[in-house]
C-alpha cells in the first residue's frame, strides 16, 4: 500500500498548456493521460521525471517541461514513447541489473526440468497420481478434439488440404508412377506366359515385376523428398495454423474447466512426500523473488523507490493501457531498440508552441 500511496501521489500540475510545451508525434491512438509524467535519463541511466504529457489528437503529443533551460536536456535530445508497464523498468535497469536477472532466471529456468523430471520418476508420482493424471489429460485432450473436429477449423482445413495433394499428386507423383509402370503390363506377360499356356494347372502368378515398379517408384519418391516437401506445403498452409490454434485453445479450455484435473494438480503440490524434490527449485524461486522486485523498483542501485517504478505501480493500480515520453541520448535510444523494437518508438519533433 505504500508503493500505491507513493505513485498515486505523484501528480504533477498540467504543464502542457505552458508557453514553452513542446509537441512530438507519435503513432495515432497512444493513450496519455493529464499529468502522464515526462523523464529524463541521465548519462548514467538514471531517470528524472521532468514534466508531463498529454495526448493531443491525431497522433500529436503536448509535453510541457519544469523548467525547459535545463542543461540535461542538451545531452537528452531524443524523445521516446515507451509502454508504462513492468517492461519500462526492464528497459531502464542498468545492463548489470539485466545480467543479475537473466542468471536468476537461467538458473530458474535450469532447475525447474530437473525437478519435474525427478518428480515425475520418483515412486511418489508412479505410485500415487501418473495412472490418474495421464486418465484426465487423455479425456481432455480427447473431448477437445472431438470439439474441434466438428468446428469450422476442420472443414476449413480439409478444403485446404485437398489442392496441396491434388497438386502433389499431378505433378510430382503420378510422373513417377506413369514412369515406373509403364513397361510392367509387358514385363508382367513375359514373366508368366507359361501360366497362360498350361490350362492343366491353377496359375501361381509371377507378381514380381509389379513388386519391383513399385519398390522403385518409392525409393525415387523418397530420393526426391516427396513427402518432405508436401508435409512442409501442408504445415504452411494458413488452415493449418488456424487448425492448431483451435486446438490448443479447446485443449487449455478442457484443462481450465477440468474440476478433477485442477484438484488433483493441488493434490499433488501440497503433497509433502514431493518436498524432497523441490528444495533446490523453491530455493531458486526464492532468490528471484528477493532479486526482481529490489533491482527493478530501484533502478541503478538507488535506496529509494524509483519515480519511473512508482508511475508504473500507479498505472497497473488503475488498469490502464499507457505510454510514457522519455527524453534520452541517442546511445540511449539505440540500446533500447536493441533490446525491444515493438516497445520502443522514437518521437518526431513536430512544432514548438
Amino acid at each position: 500500500m505504500v508503493f500505491v500511496g507513493l505513485g498515486l501521489s505523484a501528480l504533477p500540475r498540467n504543464l502542457t498548456n505552458n508557453a514553452s510545451a513542446i509537441t512530438l508525434r507519435e503513432e495515432p491512438g497512444v493513450s496519455f493521460g493529464v499529468g502522464a509524467p515526462v523523464f529524463v535519463l541521465r548519462e548514467n541511466g538514471l531517470a528524472v521525471r521532468f514534466g508531463n504529457a498529454v495526448a493531443a489528437g491525431e497522433g500529436a503529443i503536448r509535453i510541457g517541461f519544469y523548467d525547459p533551460l535545463d542543461p540535461l536536456l542538451a545531452h537528452a535530445t531524443e524523445p521516446v514513447s515507451l509502454p508504462a508497464d513492468p517492461r519500462l523498468l526492464w528497459l531502464l535497469a542498468s545492463s548489470e541489473e539485466r545480467r543479475s536477472l537473466r542468471e536468476a532466471i537461467g538458473d530458474l529456468g535450469r532447475v525447474l526440468p530437473h525437478t519435474a523430471l525427478s518428480m515425475i520418476n520418483s515412486p511418489e508420482f508412479t505410485d500415487f497420481y501418473r495412472d490418474r493424471l495421464i486418465q484426465r489429460i487423455r479425456a481432455d485432450i480427447e473431448t477437445a478434439w472431438q470439439a474441434t473436429r466438428t468446428s469450422g477449423a476442420w472443414q476449413e482445413l480439409l478444403r485446404g488440404y485437398e489442392p496441396i495433394m491434388r497438386d502433389a499428386a499431378s505433378r510430382d507423383l503420378r510422373p513417377i508412377i506413369e514412369n515406373r509402370f509403364r513397361n510392367v503390363p509387358m514385363r508382367m506377360l513375359r514373366a508368366n506366359a507359361l501360366q497362360f499356356l498350361d490350362p492343366f494347372h491353377d496359375a501361381q502368378w509371377n507378381m514380381a515385376p509389379v513388386e519391383e515398379a513399385l519398390q522403385a517408384a518409392l525409393l525415387e519418391v523418397r530420393e526426391r523428398g516427396l513427402p518432405e516437401r508436401t508435409v512442409g506445403r501442408l504445415l504452411q498452409a494458413p488452415p493449418t495454423t488456424e487448425f492448431l490454434r483451435a486446438l490448443t485453445e479447446a485443449v487449455t479450455t478442457q484443462f481450465a474447466q477440468d474440476i478433477a484435473l485442477r484438484d488433483l494438480l493441488a493434490e499433488m503440490v501440497s503433497d509433502e512426500r514431493f518436498r524432497p524434490y523441490l528444495g533446490n527449485l523453491i530455493a531458486r524461486t526464492m532468490d528471484l523473488a528477493r532479486l526482481a522486485p529490489r533491482l527493478l523498483i530501484s533502478l541503478h542501485g538507488s535506496t529509494d523507490l524509483n519515480p519511473v517504478a512508482s508511475f508504473v505501480i500507479r498505472t497497473l493500480v488503475s488498469g490502464r493501457n499507457d505510454r510514457v515520453v522519455v527524453f534520452m541520448s541517442p546511445a540511449q535510444r539505440d540500446a533500447m531498440l536493441a533490446l525491444d523494437p515493438d516497445g520502443v518508438r522514437p518521437l518526431a519533433r513536430a512544432v514548438s508552441g
